[in-house]
């Protein structure tokens, strides 16, 4: 009863408009409350939460990951390495199309968050797909598709918040994660490629026509800095494999190492750094409210006595592993219509988790569904948050409709469906 009492007052402070982070704190403080009638344990249990919390080392990986692709982005090498992938694969009557996947791919291993990659290949890469032909629906629907990637290839700010809360190794997750993150993008760029030469993407100009087309030029000195971008995704990823950093080590040495690539390339401006750093703090404090008010909710549910009530209902229901799953997968995902990624975890897990660990399910190979799954959410409407950032950073030139843009990524909602499903019957790929 007390459960339930819980689960109630969550999701209607959620539903009065109160901000999630402090919509867990309240629901958390108040089922402690009327299940001990005393305001002190109350408290201190708040408190005792908070501090312990704010001691995870693994905390620091935030901030230095994100300053790590604000850097990257900011000092333009993003778009040197996709004018560079252009220009590598113009031979190619998709290679356009193609160099946006696999640019999110690369740019997914330097920053974790899909909305940045959106927004910043929306800008890049929008009118040069336009300006070859290609339908402006199956143009930003490519585009808002592939920024998925961001949040399943390591570094994803997503699986670190997932860690946290589940209290699993992140290290472990970042590399479950490579394989579905490279298996979606192959799936992306095989769907290009039958579509290629379709009418689905009528007016696409031939190889000739492509060539004369005003795409900004790619000098050989740009390529310092991209190869300064691909050391540092090595770097940190051919590190954590490897074992010989930590996942808190390899944010560090990422974002030092961003920096150097920055100013290899005389991108370097104090300005941007400054920039950079203050996405940073702004990112991790609205993070961190929303880690810190799921782990407090979470101990007030088990308070509240919800693993027990959990068991029985799995020993009465006899509940498949798979099934549970499933369940959480759709509740995330729907979930993901109308908020964004972070807040769906921070509210579904902590009640999922006693469930998922009484059927002893493995968290690592679950957080890659779940994950997925969350990220589908940001191509749905009405709230998709990388299609409105992409449509945010478009030129004014390009005036493309919100609807246009969700239409035109339904193809890649459906291929990252096609993967989860791959994942879900197929765990041996990640779990070896």
């Amino acid at each position: 009863m007390l459960t339930s009492v819980g689960l109630f007052l969550l999701f209607a402070f959620i539903a009065g408009g109160l901000p999630i982070a402090f919509a867990l704190f309240t629901a958390g403080w108040l089922l402690v409350y009327l299940g001990t009638g005393d305001f002190s344990a109350a408290n201190q249990l708040l408190v005792l939460t908070v501090e312990q919390s704010l001691r995870n080392y693994y905390l620091a990986v935030i901030p230095l990951f994100i300053i790590m692709g604000e850097v990257f982005a900011r000092s333009g090498l993003v778009d040197d390495l996709f004018y560079f992938l252009i220009h590598r694969l113009k031979a190619l009557r998709s290679g356009s199309l193609i160099s946006v996947v696999i640019g999110n791919a690369i740019f997914a291993a330097a920053t974790g968050v899909s909305i940045v990659s959106a927004s910043l290949f929306g800008r890049v890469a929008t009118p040069t797909l336009v300006k070859q032909g290609v339908r402006e629906d199956f143009a930003t629907g490519l585009i808002a598709g592939s920024s998925l990637l961001g949040m399943l290839i390591p570094p994803s700010i997503l699986m670190i918040i997932y860690g946290l809360i589940t209290d699993v190794s992140i290290g472990k997750l970042f590399l479950a994660g490579i394989v579905p993150g490279l298996l979606l993008a192959f799936a992306f760029i095989v769907y290009i490629l039958v579509m290629g030469s379709r009418p689905f993407v009528r007016g696409f100009k031939t190889d000739a026509q492509q060539a004369d087309l005003p795409v900004r030029a790619f000098e050989v000195k740009d390529l310092k800095g991209i190869l300064s971008l691909l050391a540092t995704i090595v770097a940190v990823l051919g590190g954590l494999y490897a074992g010989v950093v930590t996942v808190v080590e390899a944010a560090a040495l990422g974002a030092a190492m961003a920096i150097v690539s920055a100013q290899a390339a005389s991108r370097l401006r104090v300005e941007m750094i400054v920039n950079a750093f203050k996405s940073a703090v702004v990112v991790t404090s609205s993070i961190g409210m929303l880690f810190l008010g799921a782990t407090f909710y979470s101990k007030a549910l088990a308070y509240a006595g919800l693993q027990v009530t959990i068991q029985e209902f799995i020993s009465r229901a006899q509940l498949e592993p798979w099934v549970l799953v499933i369940l959480v997968s759709a509740l995330v995902f729907v979930l993901g219509f109308f908020m964004d990624t972070v807040s769906t975890l921070t509210i579904t897990i902590p009640i999922a988790l006693p469930a998922l660990n009484a059927l002893g399910i493995d968290l690592i190979w679950f957080g890659v569904l779940v994950v997925l799954a969350a990220e589908m959410g940001l191509i749905t409407p009405p709230v998709g948050l990388s299609v409105l950032a992409l449509k945010a950073s478009l030129p004014p030139d390009l005036n493309i409709p919100l609807g246009r843009i969700y239409r035109g990524s339904l193809p890649f909602l459906f291929l990252s469906l096609s993967v989860y499903c791959f994942i879900l019957f197929f765990p041996w790929l990640i779990l070896r």
